[in-house]
């Protein structure tokens, strides 16, 4: 029997389509690691998974009505018939910024059918018709979803700057081209595009490559703030190193090769002979260990099961692995997602485009156990782990920082995704980091003062760097406690210029204070390890004590003490805290663009009173309500977004339905510029709302009255997870997460970088104590 295409199924692949071949849409089952393969819907192009414990292929064809499926296979070939390169690997390393495919023929045999899910039958590829295996060709041959993503994240953004696009150029002599001007070194040479001064780079952390900072000295010297890598230069322009060192960042040079030509180089000829600045990143993320050895020089045990599941590194994703693991291994986190159900599914439904079906997909991948077992490419050592790519296209969409490649802040990356999260779900999941903190403001003349509470969900910790000693020109701080922190971020500090409404003193002096007025389950700690040297924001490897238990009950606010008063509000009676008090750093800046004062307090207080980027936003979206510009009275609650009927209109004239920009507009709180972009990139969205629009501002003012009756809790604290950093800043090096985890009944420390994930003892913690960056503690229970 032959096999045709079905009337329903296209001739061809549809333009513009994403194909996903890569995973199950619902699990992180593969083609590689599922006995069964996974199945393509050839309609919709989404992949699914059919599994001794759910049948996902079965549940699409119930919801939509499509039975064909391409199956796809890979058994990994014996040893014997592997091909190797030249390096002895067993697999050819994906050169990223090449962006071309691997050869899997080499490593794997591929079984391909079509799988007819109403029969239960399995047909070849030879019993299809020609045009039915043309169009099987068309979805083999095109970039998967996930390619098609890594290649958007792969393509560096880099722009000229003021500096480089006005360079003046002065003239010089003879330049010596094969060393630097102020030392021997050959290499990592950088050569001045406004004088063509000779100078070697800064050390490149974490690599052999050597410098002794002379081209930024030169810098320094002579304010000539651009300057380009000899060793990159080729006759592919885009490809040639060049850094501002006033803007601090890559930039590019216009008219690159008519300036190299005012030194005697010209880049038609120029060969390139040292590896870019992107490069050396990725080798360092790609390839670092952290302490993968014991003590003895014994590789550390590698482990295996239920929650000991790595992910791979996309190149430059560290730091969301570190902070994906430190979250999902909370108790609270588990219980939640564990607790939680896929959302309802429709046949125009994309769960690659649904924050809830990703975090539940990574849930079930870290947690489940399924994909973690010894065995891979690399070696029976380490697991092969899973991908977390579809959640990072998804979670980074849109933003300037985390839809790129480049390497982020796992601290700033938290805080991203803790308040995406919050959007989504309301407070529910991360309740348990969210506490108040209390600040205090009284005068230092008759002693009145102000109370706020602040509901937060972290805390950043300045760290002191005293430095004991150079070596070899590094700095060698000396060990600091954690809690030295603690008492330094509330100790009390004096207010100069301070106006006192009930003594009249101006200016006057006030004295501030700040506490924890109530305590969270989980305490997430960034120690501020970054800092402003030589223009340039570097970390500083200051050794932090471990702070494997900590009690905070020294840093409880104290509120009004004997002898201070708390000031009144006017004769209408209302507690402040019943009162909106908008963000003074957000109120300012909003001030400053012109923007007048009833407008700022509506903008902040619809979006949360959290920062000016949201509050400016919501104004624009609101410029034309009949109130805008009346006093501002806030309301109990904010009120909820109001889709103005002339929106939907604007964007009907579009093409859209109106349940699909009703739908946009909400989401986006009326901003029209927003709800586009939200349509255009979910263009298969059916405009139905799968559940309520979170009103985040009302959930806060609802938490934080209930902290406020909530009776005192323990101040104990224990160490659960620190997410450690190796590198000279945040934005380049190697993340990883050491996590407290039971294992054969016992706690130990377990490290999990990326895909490998090993047990530690005490000889092997020194990284916490040398990198630790983000900590997690947990609330002692009682």
């Amino acid at each position: 029997m032959t096999l045709d295409l079905p009337l329903e199924i296209p001739l061809q692949v549809k333009p513009n389509s994403k194909i996903y071949k890569d995973e199950c849409m619902y699990t992180f089952d593969t083609p590689t690691n599922n006995p069964l393969g996974l199945d393509v819907d050839l309609i919709s192009y989404q992949a699914f998974s059919r599994t001794p414990d759910y049948n996902y292929t079965k549940e699409n064809y119930k919801n939509t009505g499509n039975y064909l499926y391409l199956n796809i296979k890979k058994v990994l070939k014996p040893e014997s018939k592997r091909l190797y390169d030249e390096n002895g690997e067993t697999t050819p390393k994906l050169q990223k910024l090449e962006v071309k495919d691997i050869n899997e023929e080499d490593l794997y045999d591929t079984t391909l059918t079509i799988y007819d899910i109403r029969e239960d039958r399995q047909y070849s590829m030879d019993e299809l018709t020609p045009r039915f295996k043309l169009y099987i060709d068309e979805i083999l041959n095109a970039n998967s979803s996930n390619r098609e993503d890594e290649i958007k994240q792969w393509e560096q953004e880099i722009y000229p700057c003021a500096h480089s696009i006005d360079l003046e150029q002065v003239n010089s002599g003879t330049i010596d081209l094969t060393q630097c001007s102020q030392c021997d070194l050959k290499e990592n040479l950088w050569i001045c595009l406004h004088c063509g001064a000779l100078g070697c780079g800064r050390q490149q952390f974490g690599s052999s490559i050597k410098g002794n900072s002379h081209a930024l000295s030169h810098f320094e010297m002579t304010n000539h703030p651009v300057a380009i890598k000899l060793g990159s230069l080729s006759n592919a322009e885009e490809s040639c190193d060049a850094y501002c060192y006033n803007c601090n960042d890559e930039v590019k040079v216009p008219n690159l090769a008519v300036k190299l030509l005012k030194f005697g180089i010209d880049l038609k000829t120029s060969v390139k002979t040292e590896k870019s600045l992107i490069e050396l990143n990725i080798d360092q993320n790609m390839n670092w260990d952290f302490q993968l050895d014991g003590a003895n020089g014994e590789k550390l045990t590698p482990v295996y099961g239920e929650g000991l599941t790595g992910l791979q590194n996309l190149g430059n994703s560290c730091y969301l692995n570190s902070v994906l693991q430190a979250l999902f291994s909370l108790q609270t986190y588990q219980e939640c997602f564990k607790n939680l159900e896929f959302p309802p599914y429709s046949k125009d439904s994309n769960p690659a485009q649904n924050l809830t079906v990703q975090l539940l997909k990574i849930y079930d991948g870290l947690l489940s156990g399924r994909y973690s077992k010894p065995g891979s490419l690399k070696g029976d050592d380490y697991q092969v782990g899973i991908k977390p790519g579809t959640f990072k296209a998804l979670i980074g969409e849109s933003h300037p920082e985390f839809s790129t490649q480049r390497q982020q802040d796992a601290s700033e990356f938290l805080a991203y995704l803790l308040d995406k999260i919050d959007s989504e779900f309301g407070l529910q999941v991360n309740e348990p980091f969210k506490y108040l903190m209390e600040d205090k403001v009284t005068c230092a003349t008759c002693f009145h003062g102000r109370i706020k509470h602040e509901l937060v969900d972290n805390i950043t910790l300045k760290i002191a760097d005293e430095v004991e000693s150079i070596e070899n020109g590094k700095k060698i701080y000396k060990e600091v406690d954690l809690i030295d922190s603690f008492k330094n971020y509330s100790s009390p500090e004096s207010i100069e210029g301070y106006s006192c409404i009930q003594c009249k003193t101006s200016p006057g002096l006030a004295i501030k204070s700040t506490g924890f007025k109530t305590f969270p389950q989980y305490l997430i700690v960034n120690a501020q390890r970054i800092k402003l040297e030589n223009w340039v924001p570097v970390k500083l490897d200051v050794p932090i004590k471990i702070p494997y238990d900590i009690d905070l009950a020294a840093f409880k606010s104290k509120g009004m003490e004997e002898g201070e008063i708390e000031l009144q509000e006017s004769d209408d009676g209302d507690n402040e805290d019943d009162k909106f008090a908008p963000n003074a750093d957000a109120m300012a800046t909003l001030l400053g663009m012109g923007f007048p004062e009833p407008r700022c307090k509506r903008g902040l207080f619809n979006t949360g009173n959290s920062n000016a980027e949201d509050a400016m936003n919501w104004i624009f979206a609101h410029m034309d309500d009949v109130d805008i510009d009346t006093p501002f009275e806030p309301s109990a609650t904010p009120s909820e977004p109001t889709i103005s009927e002339e929106s939907i209109q604007n964007l009907s004239s579009m093409g859209f339905s109106q349940q699909l920009a009703t739908k946009a507009l909400t989401l986006c709180s009326n901003d029209v510029n927003a709800a586009v972009e939200w349509l255009f990139s979910n263009p298969e969205d059916n405009g139905l709302m799968d559940k309520p629009v979170v009103n985040l501002a009302k959930d806060q003012k609802e938490l934080t009255k209930k902290l406020l009756n909530t009776p005192p809790s323990n101040t104990k604290y224990q160490l659960q997870s620190v997410i450690c950093h190796k590198g000279t800043s945040p934005h380049t090096g190697h993340y990883v997460v050491f996590i407290r985890k039971q294992i054969q009944g016992e706690y130990k420390w377990v490290l999990f970088n990326d895909e490998k994930v090993v047990v530690c003892d005490e000889t092997n913690l020194d990284d916490i104590k040398n990198n630790g960056y983000v900590y997690v503690f947990e609330q002692v229970k009682t």
